[in-house]
């Protein structure tokens, strides 16, 4: 079984696309897509769109207010917290990115 087949939260809590908005569970969402129902790479298409247009939004605040490397750091600590966290270690891709824009993730643990 899929983890997303018995998950009947919605994708992202908070998150006001037709999908979330909608009420379309991870369930849901999985069912139709194993079913070839095209409504769910819409609805899919849909979050992810306005999760990155969000996403840019915040992103262009924070550089507006000069605080665009503390909001890198939250980002990336929020994306990788760590394996103790239930989750994963910030890639070295992701470390070397950022170095090179001369954000340090000093503050975060990292074990990659």
């Amino acid at each position: 079984s899929h983890a997303c087949s018995d998950d009947h939260r919605v994708i992202a809590e908070g998150c006001g696309c037709m999908a979330c908005g909608g009420g379309y569970t991870r369930a849901r969402l999985h069912s139709m897509l194993k079913n070839d129902n095209p409504l769910a790479a819409s609805l899919i298409t849909h979050h992810n769109l306005a999760y990155m247009m969000d996403l840019n939004r915040r992103m262009r605040r924070a550089i507006r207010e000069d605080r665009y490397p503390d909001f890198a750091r939250g980002f990336v600590r929020d994306q990788y917290r760590g394996q103790e966290q239930g989750g994963q270690e910030i890639p070295a891709w992701v470390v070397n990115a950022l170095d090179a824009a001369s954000i340090s993730l000093s503050p975060i643990k990292n074990d990659s």
